[in-house]
């Protein structure tokens, strides 16, 4: 007999849902971990409840859609990425939530670039929250999520506006300096690390929609 993992009626139960939570839970850790934060902190800004959030780092619960793009929030994160697979495995054969969000007017003011130290830095949406069929970020330095590799449907364009950086797309190495771009099929197993001081970079990520 195998434990029934505590399931949103949206998300089904399984193999591949424990697998999906798992994934989820790990990578939510990590994220929150990178950024400096607690529980007590990714709790304030989401409005979920410490022991949830305890729950689902542990890979025991199944958040709803809307707890998902929340999350993805607080913790600077494109939902695509959080939800992505390890090696192109999507996000774990788990059944889609149904229906889609309604796109919505969006605006973003312009943000102070700073310097990142190695291995730090943050994105910043810059489309609506919920927007998958394609999502735009503003990244500076090393983002927390790019710490690993991962793979995720559908395809992304990295543009590099200033500094520079390094593309990683399934082993190969891409040097990219300010103006330069790259376009990719991103369920191949990608990362992009910052090369120098004041890095940026706009990120395009298409795909199907998560909702």
């Amino acid at each position: 007999m195998t434990d029934t993992p505590r399931t949103d009626p949206s998300t089904g139960t399984g193999r591949g849902s424990r697998a999906c939570a798992a994934r989820l839970g790990l990578r939510l850790r990590m994220t929150r971990r990178r950024l400096g934060l607690t529980q007590d902190a990714v709790s304030g800004r989401t409005g979920l409840s410490k022991s949830f959030l305890s729950q689902l780092e542990s890979g025991l619960a199944n958040p709803t859609l809307d707890s998902l793009h929340r999350l993805a929030e607080a913790v600077e994160t494109p939902l695509s990425v959080l939800l992505g697979g390890p090696g192109g495995g999507g996000a774990g054969g788990a059944a889609r939530p149904p229906g889609v969000l309604g796109l919505r007017t969006t605006y973003r003011p312009a943000r102070d670039g700073r310097e990142w130290a190695d291995g730090e830095g943050r994105t910043y949406p810059l489309t609506a929250p919920g927007s998958r069929r394609f999502e735009t970020v503003l990244a500076e330095g090393t983002p927390a999520h790019h710490g690993f590799v991962t793979s995720h449907p559908g395809e992304e364009l990295c543009h590099v506006l200033s500094g520079r950086l390094r593309a990683e797309v399934d082993g190969e190495h891409f040097p990219l300096g300010a103006g330069d771009s790259l376009h990719y099929d991103s369920a191949l197993p990608h990362r992009l690390t910052a090369l120098a001081p004041g890095t940026r970079f706009l990120l395009q990520v298409a795909g199907p929609p998560v909702g």
